[in-house]
């Protein structure tokens, strides 16, 4: 396939963000770009702390410095890539740890 994942476009942190129900600053991110012929995308983990304190995470692409509305399409390697991106980033660590034990806490019954 010829892809190659390396270190992403650094963009500025913090910065402002503004949506229809919430304004506030992105605070943290993490991101890597994947290139694969002349093509490159740079997928991304955020942390969004809005104006009223509420924070959410974001998992996003983008195209050099420009936010693409597609979905993240992700592969496994592109996956372990970002999370070893974002363990480098203490809120974004913390947030993601705790959802991952949760889900390890979480009972699947394979028989049903």
């Amino acid at each position: 396939m010829g892809k190659k994942i390396m270190p992403a476009t650094k963009r500025t942190i913090p910065r402002p963000f503004s949506f229809e129900w919430g304004k506030g600053q992105f605070i943290e991110e993490a991101s890597i770009k994947v290139q694969m012929n002349q093509h490159s995308w740079e997928p991304a983990v955020q942390l969004l702390r809005f104006d009223d304190g509420s924070e959410t995470l974001r998992f996003c692409v983008f195209h050099g410095e420009q936010f693409s509305r597609m979905p993240l399409v992700i592969s496994p390697d592109e996956l372990d890539a970002i999370f070893e991106e974002a363990s480098k980033h203490l809120q974004i660590r913390t947030r993601l740890m705790k959802s991952a034990s949760r889900l390890r806490s979480m009972r699947h019954d394979s028989s049903a």
